[in-house]
Order: C-alpha cells, then sequence, then structure tokens
C-alpha cells in the first residue's frame, strides 16, 4: 500500500499503518518479516520458492485457525501467539 500525506500527517499515518499491522496474527507478522528480511539477498524467483522458518510455524500455530474462525463468526480474533 502506498499513501500520498502532508508532512503534518506523516507520524499519524505511519502510527495508523502501524496499528493495524498490530491487529494482526503475531506468527504471521513474524513470518513476514522473517521472508522481506531472507529475501532481500534473494531474486524475486527465489524468494518466492523459497521455503521459511517462520511460515511453518505459523501454518502449524492455533493462531492459524482462530483467524479463519473469527472472520466467519464475524467477531475480532483472539491471538495466542501460538
Amino acid at each position: 500500500m502506498n499513501e500520498v500525506v502532508a508532512s503534518d500527517k506523516l507520524l499519524e499515518r505511519a502510527e495508523g499503518w502501524a496499528n493495524q499491522i498490530l491487529e494482526c496474527a503475531p506468527l504471521a507478522i513474524r513470518a513476514c518479516k522473517q521472508a522481506v528480511n531472507l529475501g532481500l539477498s534473494k531474486s524475486l524467483e527465489e524468494a518466492l520458492g523459497a521455503s521459511y522458518t517462520m511460515e511453518r510455524m505459523m501454518k502449524e500455530s492455533e493462531d492459524y485457525l482462530e483467524g479463519p474462525r473469527a472472520f466467519s463468526e464475524k467477531r475480532k480474533p483472539i491471538w495466542k501467539g501460538r
């Protein structure tokens, strides 16, 4: 996502984006950070095809089931970080 804002609104928008990220599952955030950090040294093709430890951990977690469950029940998810 990109957004252009006036300089006096920059911190406010950055904090808004940070708060949106913090609503996500902690393990999903860690998996994204790991993929970005490790993928920087790879070609796009290699990065997309690579296996990342945190991604596997995220997919094996309770939170991986909680997200879709909360969505179907029309409620906010309760992340446990496990």
